[in-house]
């Protein structure tokens, strides 16, 4: 949906370390709403990706970040020291087990952290307010996304129905290797 139901607890916590690197360059993968341009916006640069067009139009993104592209993540072009931070905002669940893993794997070494939230229970969800992107194609469970895409568990909370939605951080030390090697 292009609303989440991340907690204001988890969202403090990702705010705080985004907000501890100076000059941080965001990009917000499915905006969704516009929820983190909105909290970033005027405080550090951000872009967003997004899939659904109508959401471009109906949340008026194009006001809240610096550049949105309508794009798939699985076809965007990360380029090379571009942005510090990745945030997939309910995104990860939208793809298939192995484009997930894929896209987290080329962004490991262009960025320096990745942030990612998701519903880590059962949540069953097709099409939403006539976007057939909102359909949930993998079911990520806590233990997958560490031991297999090596994110490290930040908070987790429950929604009014019940789901729990986990907020987790990748840090991603070869891309901060690859960078200081260029610069020396």
């Amino acid at each position: 949906m292009p609303f989440s139901d991340q907690s204001i607890e988890a969202m403090e916590i990702m705010k705080s370390r985004i907000l501890r690197q100076p000059n941080v360059r965001i990009l917000d993968i499915g905006c969704g709403w516009g929820k983190w341009g909105r909290m970033f916006n005027g405080v550090a640069c951000c872009d967003g990706v997004e899939i659904w067009l109508p959401y471009i139009e109906e949340f008026n993104l194009k006001a809240i970040y610096r550049n949105v592209y309508n794009e798939d993540i699985c076809d965007f072009h990360f380029e090379p020291d571009i942005y510090d931070v990745v945030i997939f905002g309910d995104i990860l669940e939208h793809l298939d087990y192995q484009k997930a893993i894929d896209v987290i794997s080329r962004l490991k070494t262009l960025v320096k952290e990745i942030y990612l939230i998701i519903p880590i229970s059962i949540y069953e969800q097709g099409e939403v307010f006539g976007n057939p992107y909102e359909a949930h194609l993998y079911q990520w469970n806590d233990k997958e996304i560490q031991d297999v895409l090596g994110f490290i568990l930040l908070h987790k909370g429950n929604t009014a129905e019940g789901a729990t939605i986990g907020t987790y951080v990748k840090e991603c030390r070869e891309a901060v290797c690859q960078s200081l090697a260029k610069h020396l």
